[in-house]
């Protein structure tokens, strides 16, 4: 009888023990489910509105040109790149969070080109040829650090404004002279096409936007935001012009959708 005593007490014991174990398993379990996820990984595409485009005139040299340089005028369209962006997301203390943007944008751009093509024979009688030049690169990388703040976060959506610097690089085709074709007395002449050189530079900008989120479960959702971003490079102009460079304001308007995982 005594031994069944000591049997019962000592499984009584051990059932209260690992009821107490699992009781803080099941406790620490609840309060790491109710923390909010730290980390956040996206992966999106979108459009970028250039915010500028290269413009002025710029002089070349030919061979039938003589003392006299020619002259053109090239205005770039401009317009919606495609882009596509990799992110990462650290959510700090209270509202508070950092996050870090690597991003591409490709535009296969086109110009305008009015030309002034100086007369082989004839001082001072320049011949206008006027024309398109096409399939002119603009690519664009841009690394954003961005401080941010959340608005929101509830039933699992997430509003967050964000802001600070930008670093982005511009890698531009440049036009560096215009073809043209000229038969005597060469009073006329006829456009046929450009010459283009690849250009680049970099510089330091800033952007600023909003950030919307809405999560299916703990892990995983859909997102989209709306970013502003510019930086202002100086690229070297192919033939010198009047002062060597042409500044570009890079970045503008982004709208990006991506997909979001958090841990």
């Amino acid at each position: 009888m005594r031994m069944q005593k000591v049997l019962v007490s000592s499984c009584l014991l051990l059932a209260w023990t690992a009821a107490q174990v699992l009781a803080q398993s099941h406790a620490a379990e609840a309060e790491e489910a109710a923390k909010p996820a730290r980390w956040t990984i996206g992966v999106g595409l979108g459009l970028l509105s250039t915010a500028d485009a290269p413009s002025g005139s710029l002089t070349f040299d030919h061979d039938l040109f003589g003392s006299e340089p020619g002259e053109f005028d090239a205005n770039w369209d401009g317009g919606d790149a495609s882009l596509y962006e990799l992110s990462i997301g650290l959510r700090l203390r209270n509202r508070w969070g950092l996050g870090l943007t690597f991003s591409e944008a490709s535009l296969d751009d086109a110009a305008n080109i009015t030309g002034r093509l100086p007369h082989p024979f004839l001082f001072e009688q320049p011949r206008t040829v006027e024309g398109k030049g096409r399939n002119l690169s603009r690519d664009e990388t841009a690394l954003h650090l961005s401080l941010r703040w959340l608005l929101r976060d509830k039933d699992g959506v997430q509003v967050a404004l964000f802001a600070g610097p930008s670093r982005i690089d511009l890698d531009h085709d440049l036009v560096s002279a215009v073809n043209f074709s000229q038969s005597y007395p060469f009073d006329e002449a006829a456009y046929t096409g450009v010459r283009k050189r690849r250009e680049s530079g970099r510089a330091i900008g800033y952007h600023a936007g909003i950030d919307v989120a809405r999560y299916w479960n703990d892990r995983a959702g859909v997102g989209g935001l709306v970013r502003w971003s510019t930086a202002s490079i100086d690229l070297d102009t192919p033939n010198g012009g009047d002062n060597g460079s042409v500044t570009v304001d890079a970045g503008g308007l982004q709208v990006v959708v991506d997909l979001r995982f958090r841990f």
